[in-house]
């Protein structure tokens, strides 16, 4: 059903990926795009959007942080297009976030997966003081 693309400064997204490949195997209906110091904003744009326009049955795209290059990319390439209800953009990406979504990615619809990454995302972080 749905598919997820990782976005990120440097090379965060490859080592989320990475790590959430060892915790849970391989994953189908993953990829990420890096964003390297120097990268031509121009080509990773479109390259988001060609990832967009791959993804028919729906895409989460998750980004690092909001108002960096990833996010600000994904955001344009979100408002360009005609049927915005298949893609939804997060930002906060973290592993607990990550490590949820991928459970479910591919078995349920893009929105639903977005409620699922909002939740694992914030219940993720913990103050040991407040949890003993």
């Amino acid at each position: 059903m749905s598919r997820v693309l990782l976005l990120s400064h440097g090379e965060l997204a490859k080592e989320i990926w990475a790590t959430s490949k060892m915790v849970l195997g391989e994953v189908s209906g993953v990829e990420y795009l890096t964003l390297p110091s120097g990268t031509d904003l121009t080509r990773y744009e479109a390259d988001v959007r060609r990832k967009v326009e791959e993804a028919d049955d729906g895409l989460l795209i998750l980004t690092d942080i909001f108002g960096g290059t990833p996010f600000i990319t994904a955001s344009r390439v979100f408002a360009t297009l005609e049927k915005k209800d298949q893609v939804e953009v997060v930002t906060g990406m973290n592993l607990a976030m990550v490590l949820q979504v991928f459970t479910f990615v591919g078995s349920m619809p893009v929105k639903e997966l977005k409620e699922v990454a909002v939740a694992a995302g914030t219940e993720g972080i913990v103050d040991l003081r407040e949890r003993v």
